[in-house]
């Protein structure tokens, strides 16, 4: 094997392995789902941006999605008033987490490039220092 994929596997493990700890820690992070009544969404759904189902007990009461839906703007005071203050913070987190994904992709992307374009770099200057003759 190569050194360059020699290097390239060991960190590349390395930053997957940091965002893997990342993602599982703002996933622990979240309590319940963006909807009133909602319990803590599967990590899958959160990432592909899976529309949150809402309860039957919510939708069968006919309100307003103001007083179920913490996703929505809303104020203070009507997050206060609709109890909605748990479940503003798991839509928060869940958007949070989606952002975290996206930037660790476009970081290994990112990377990919750096890693390749230094490494190529770093090749040629130490061949043309073993081409010096000295004196």
């Amino acid at each position: 094997m190569k050194m360059k994929t020699k290097a390239w596997l060991i960190s590349q493990g390395l930053l997957l392995f940091t965002a893997f700890i990342i993602q599982i820690t703002f996933y622990r992070g979240i309590k319940v789902g963006p909807i009133l009544g909602m319990p803590k969404r599967e990590y899958s759904e959160i990432i592909l941006g899976i529309e949150p189902v809402i309860p039957d007990s919510i939708l069968s009461q006919n309100l307003p999605p103001e007083a179920y839906d913490a996703r929505l703007y809303l104020t203070p005071e009507q997050i206060k008033k609709a109890n909605l203050g748990a479940y503003r913070k798991a839509a928060q987190q869940e958007e949070g987490l989606r952002t975290a994904f996206k930037g660790g992709l476009l970081v290994n992307i990112i990377y990919l490039v750096a890693f390749q374009v230094l490494f190529s770099f770093f090749e040629k200057e130490i061949q043309k220092g073993r081409n010096r003759t000295p004196g």
